[in-house]
């Protein structure tokens, strides 16, 4: 009976680690002070299943959700909904052995993907009249914001060439 409940307290470490680790990795991806990251978490909706969100904003928009479900340490489910001036426009759901993108009817905005050589998803990108709005950045299937300096960047550029 000992080791059943030194396994609990394990477990309970490894879940508040992995949130604390989410966190973390959230905050450095935001790269600059431009992006603001609120994390929560819940044990109790679904028992033995960690549920983490993360909501990524801009200047007070929200622009990313990120809906994580693990049990036992294991990814159950990954919702990643992209957002542009208060409108869903689309998101990007993992399971253990599958992924699926998908579009919201009659979003204002357009929302693309980019995939490398191997098929694996890189970046989304959420754009008006060829104008990037916002940018993201995805690696091992999580997506960040860019910064704000990228996406002026990415803009200044658009307008310089609609120029000639």
């Amino acid at each position: 009976m000992a080791q059943l409940s030194t396994l609990g307290h394990v477990d309970t470490f490894m879940k508040n680690a992995i949130v604390l680790i989410l966190s973390c990795i959230s905050v450095i991806a935001a790269d600059t002070n431009d992006i603001q990251v609120t994390t929560t978490t819940d044990t109790h909706t679904q028992p033995g299943v960690l549920i983490t969100f993360d909501s990524f904003t801009r200047d007070g928009q929200t622009n990313l959700v990120r809906d994580t479900r693990t049990e036992a340490g294991a990814l159950r489910i990954r919702t990643q909904r992209f957002y542009y001036d208060g409108s869903l426009l689309g998101g990007y759901m993992t399971y253990p052995k599958s992924s699926i993108i998908y579009s919201a009817a009659g979003a204002p905005y357009s929302l693309s993907f980019q995939f490398d050589s191997s098929n694996q998803i890189k970046s989304a990108l959420i754009t008006t009249n060829f104008t990037i709005l916002e940018a993201f950045n995805c690696t091992n299937g999580i997506f960040y914001p860019q910064d704000s300096s990228f996406i002026r960047k990415a803009k200044s550029v658009a307008e310089g060439l609609s120029e000639h």
